[in-house]
């Protein structure tokens, strides 16, 4: 089986927390990268220390990341893997006491980001060809990652916006799965655990000693870092993952096992 050449590859939520660290572990392996985010300073940041492109838009907005997607796979000529990791977690309440804004943008930002995301990466993947060979039936136009949470797996205390809208994400990876997995397009899902990043650092930060030790010891491996999840959405985007599919990936130090 032969080698494939670096990744082109397009990461959402880029600027920050495991979006950044995801940036830096592609560049690694020499990825040809296009971040996208809704802040322009983090997203310079980033650029300049992974060389890649970037562009700042909202994921959720009809037609940009149809744009920014199709130009990046005109200039590189094609497009192998999409990231769709941008997403919010604008407020951590009860059903009750959860704001219709908050509701609206955590279904924005997160499912309805996605969607639009992976509409603009489908788009480019299903009019391209396979690239290198493959040792299995169906060979692999493109793959995408979404990123889940713990959250969307299983119900959570005070996440009755963030959950609903993650737990709709990984629904939506499987059923691209279905759809387009008999034409060469992968579709997986990375579910973090509790991850100190800038959505959550804070809330974490400020949580009575007893809860952050309850929340601590419940991840038989410790709480995690964007690094760890980085590493997982890198594997499941490339070749070494190439026969799985339809998968809502748990990485969470344990949580779900204890």
């Amino acid at each position: 089986m032969s080698s494939l050449p670096p990744l082109r590859t397009v990461l959402t939520g880029a600027g920050t927390g495991i979006g950044r660290a995801t940036a830096h572990r592609f560049s690694r392996e020499g990825a040809t990268l296009l971040l996208i985010g809704r802040r322009a300073e983090p997203l310079q940041e980033v650029a300049a220390e992974t060389g890649a492109e970037f562009e700042t838009l909202d994921v959720s907005e009809e037609g940009a990341m149809r744009k920014a997607v199709a130009a990046f796979a005109e200039k590189h000529g094609g497009l192998d893997a999409l990231v769709a990791n941008a997403g919010v977690n604008p407020q951590r309440e009860n059903a009750l006491d959860t704001h219709d804004d908050a509701w609206l943008e955590a279904m924005r930002i997160n499912l309805q980001g996605t969607h639009r995301s992976c509409q603009a990466a489908l788009e480019i993947m299903l009019k391209q060809e396979p690239i290198g060979e493959w040792d299995i039936p169906i060979p692999i136009r493109g793959s995408i990652v979404t990123v889940g949470s713990i959250a969307g797996l299983a119900g959570m205390k005070n996440r009755a916006a963030y959950g609903p809208s993650k737990a709709g994400i990984i629904n939506y990876t499987q059923a691209l799965a279905i759809d387009y997995g008999p034409q060469g397009i992968r579709a997986n899902c990375v579910c973090p655990g509790f991850v100190k990043t800038d959505i959550n650092r804070g809330w974490i930060e400020n949580l009575p000693s007893e809860e952050l030790s309850t929340i601590t010891n419940r991840h038989a491996l410790g709480m995690g870092t964007p690094e760890a999840v980085a590493d997982a959405i890198y594997f499941l985007a490339t070749r070494e993952s190439r026969w799985i599919t339809g998968v809502a990936l748990p990485v969470d130090g344990g949580w779900r096992a204890s």
